[in-house]
């Protein structure tokens, strides 16, 4: 007999004459919980991981750091958006012509290019010919401009946390809070620019193929010829970058220019560019940005006196240089070129009275922590480059100075503080390359580094918020007003 097989018969028997067990609890629910309409933690937990696939997942650290930045920037770049009522300092000007682009008139401002102004009269159109038509698109690209100032950050230094705090920096400069509320070309012409140079910093990459260089280069070009579109000053930066890529592609031909090199991180990198042609600038550097920007006139086709003819599109760029460079002699709020980094004359866009012994004004003034300390700055960078030849010395040193130095070059008769817009915006690159390389020379002690860099920034903050009731247009009792100019230069 096999003994075996019985005792399994007999297990199984004594398992069929067990009574069944109790019900699972598991799906059993109380009344509360039938009757509570919140979803079941399943249903929360595959909400989360949903959000995390589709919307998180999707979007790099860099593109969700960009978004909230813009935001945040909206937001606060429209707080008390309608003052003044009235229009604003160079508002006098683009305003009236954004209206005459609306209506299609006739041609009026003729001695800057259209975009900006067509950019204008898009606000007016959507949000109404009022206070906030008129600098809704003024602080639309402002917080781009902020997003640009974080991603040229970004292609610079290569970090993240350095593009943050770049972009924290340039948010409590002053120059982009007051430049981002009023309806000014160079709002929009400096949005363009600084996108532009980030895409050109960008391909400035040895890890990048030819064709991901073209292709940044390409939309270079593209934003190039959109600043230009704005305002002639984008023709600097425009050109020095064109001439400095032009340098990079010919160093294989010319030897000489390859004497003065060290690794990949320093302007001649042998790497740098392999597979892009000279050509290839050409186009993309040379001759891409002339469609935008002729592109820009296209509304002047249409206008109802005077219309513009195709062929005279040429003599028309004749014309507006006669414009630019035939101004009056002196103006009440000029000032040198000399003056903006010192910051010995700032500019007023508005000064009211107001009932009951209080004045409302907006300065443009910088931030005396990030103009000054920049000057300090920009030696040390000096210093740097010709130390160590880095990459990101060079880089934003050669932007400075180009925007400083052109004009010293740009015969302009009369000149205002707000050409140093450009300029001041960069000090936050300039500023960011002490501590990067401070890091890096500390090495395993970069936490003082990182203590230094974010007290820095909460000193040039608390300048900011010191100065926010003149450059805000906050109501100030006018006994107090005297406290905010420190020097007679400044009224």
């Amino acid at each position: 007999m096999d003994v075996s097989r019985v005792a399994e018969d007999r297990q199984s028997d004594a398992a069929r004459q067990l009574p069944p067990g109790p019900p699972d609890p598991a799906p059993m629910l109380t009344a509360t919980q039938a009757t509570d309409p919140s979803p079941a933690p399943g249903r929360v937990s595959r909400l989360v991981t949903w959000v995390n696939q589709s919307l998180v997942a999707r979007f790099s650290v860099r593109t969700r750091t960009a978004f909230l930045i813009y935001i945040a920037a909206q937001i606060f770049f429209l707080i008390h958006i309608d003052f003044p009522r009235t229009l604003n300092f160079d508002e006098a000007h683009y305003i009236p012509a954004a209206r005459e682009i609306i209506s299609l008139h006739k041609l009026t401002n003729s001695e800057h290019p259209p975009l900006a102004k067509i950019i204008i009269a898009t606000g007016i159109m959507i949000f109404g010919d009022n206070p906030l038509g008129w600098r809704m698109m003024s602080t639309i690209f402002g917080a781009l401009t902020l997003v640009g100032m974080y991603m040229w950050a970004h292609a610079i230094f290569r970090s993240e946390k350095y593009a943050r705090w770049v972009a924290a920096l340039t948010l409590v400069n002053q120059l982009l809070y007051v430049q981002a509320r009023i309806a000014m070309l160079d709002t929009f012409m400096f949005a363009f620019l600084v996108w532009a140079l980030a895409y050109f910093t960008e391909a400035w990459n040895s890890n990048l193929d030819a064709r991901a260089v073209r292709r940044k280069l390409l939309i270079s070009g593209v934003l190039f010829g959109m600043a230009t579109a704005c305002k002639w000053f984008s023709l600097v930066p425009w050109f020095a970058c064109g001439g400095l890529a032009i340098i990079l592609v010919l160093r294989r031909s010319w030897p000489a220019l390859t004497a003065w090199r060290r690794g990949e991180t320093t302007v001649q990198a042998d790497a740098l560019w392999q597979g892009v042609r000279f050509r290839d600038v050409v186009v993309y550097l040379g001759l891409v940005p002339l469609v935008p920007y002729f592109v820009s006139f296209v509304p002047y086709f249409f206008l109802k006196e005077k219309r513009l003819e195709f062929t005279q599109l040429l003599s028309l760029q004749a014309s507006m240089w006669v414009a630019q460079t035939s101004i009056a002699q002196s103006h009440p709020y000029m000032s040198h070129w000399d003056d903006w980094a010192l910051l010995r004359r700032p500019i007023w866009y508005v000064f009211e009275k107001q009932p009951g012994n209080f004045i409302r004004g907006v300065v443009l003034l910088g931030n005396p922590a990030i103009m000054w300390s920049g000057l300090v700055a920009f030696v040390l960078c000096l210093w740097s480059l010709m130390r160590f030849r880095t990459r990101e010395a060079f880089l934003v040193l050669f932007f400075y100075t180009a925007f400083v130095a052109s004009w010293i070059a740009i015969p302009r008769k009369v000149s205002f503080y707000y050409y140093y817009y450009p300029a001041g915006m960069t000090l936050s690159l300039v500023l960011a390359y002490v501590f990067f390389h401070w890091e890096k020379i500390k090495g395993d002690k970069g936490q003082q580094v990182t203590l230094a860099r974010w007290a820095y920034l909460a000193i040039a903050a608390g300048f900011f918020f010191y100065f926010f009731p003149i450059i805000g247009g906050l109501d100030v009792y006018a006994g107090d007003f005297r406290k905010w100019i420190w020097f007679k230069s400044w009224t």
